[in-house]
Parts: structure tokens; C-alpha cells; sequence
């Protein structure tokens, strides 16, 4: 990957634990710079999703359905955005097979759908002692590493 999508990485994982629906976009001022890099899509989308801007990474996400990563990041950005039928329905059709990712941080499509309601019942809220945003984190992060080594 760039050195640039290294760069604003860094910086994006070094943001606070991000909610669960984000409101809007944590740094507006890295649209522009995400935007402008010479990484695939899936690199991009993950920067925007994890910047919680779930317009641009729904535009790169979506307009990249034949890779299997920027459907995964899709299916993870509806759930963000509170549209959680149509994550569930990513998980179960969309992708046409899971993502190893989702195997990794859920064990399979029956724990992300789970995962899914779990964040649904919260809503634009907080989990106990943040238990989900944590797994959200976690989950996004492995996928920005999968991308950054996968989607070259």
C-alpha cells in the first residue's frame, strides 16, 4: 500500500474507540486525502469506513461488488449506518461466500448475523461496558490489515 494510506491509518487508528452509528464523518478533512490515493478500493473504503464516513466508503464499497473485500466492508458499513437488514442481507447473499474476516472476528455467518441484532437492540447507544464497539473495532481492524495486505 501507499505510504500516504499507511500515514492516514496510523492516524486513523489512533482515534478514541468510534461509536457504534457514527453521526458523521470523524476527520472531514481526510475525505479529500483518502480520496486522492493510488490504493484499490477496498483500501479506500476500509480508510473511510474507520473514519466513519459512511458516504465515501458506500460509494467506493459499492461501486467495487466484485471483490469479495469491498463487499465484506459493505456489508460492515450498513450496519454502521443502522440499516441492519441490509448488513444481514450482505452477510447471507451479498458476499456469495464469507469473508475470512468474518470467519476470524465471528465464527461463522450465524455469529455475524447475531452480532448484527446485538448492535440493532443498542442502536445509536453504547453496549455494556462497550463490548460491541470493541468487537466493531477489532473487526475493522482487521480488515484495513487484510486489505493493506491482500487487495494490493
Amino acid at each position: 500500500m501507499s505510504s500516504q494510506a499507511r500515514k492516514i491509518a496510523g492516524k486513523l487508528l489512533a482515534r478514541p474507540l468510534p461509536p457504534l452509528v457514527p453521526k458523521a464523518p470523524w476527520d472531514p478533512s481526510l475525505t479529500t486525502a483518502i480520496d486522492s490515493l493510488p490504493d484499490p478500493a477496498p483500501v479506500l473504503a476500509i480508510l473511510h469506513l474507520l473514519n466513519d464516513d459512511m458516504h465515501n466508503a458506500h460509494e467506493v464499497a459499492q461501486a467495487d461488488e466484485n471483490n469479495l473485500t469491498s463487499c465484506y466492508i459493505h456489508q460492515q458499513l450498513h450496519r454502521r449506518e443502522g440499516d441492519y437488514w441490509n448488513s444481514k442481507w450482505w452477510i447471507s447473499s451479498g458476499m456469495r461466500s464469507p469473508h475470512r474476516i468474518l470467519e476470524l472476528v465471528h465464527g461463522g455467518v450465524p455469529n455475524a448475523m447475531k452480532f448484527v441484532d446485538d448492535c440493532e437492540r443498542v442502536g445509536k447507544g453504547r453496549s455494556k461496558h462497550n463490548d460491541l464497539e470493541r468487537k466493531q473495532w477489532h473487526e475493522l481492524t482487521l480488515t484495513l490489515d487484510y486489505a493493506f495486505e491482500n487487495e494490493a
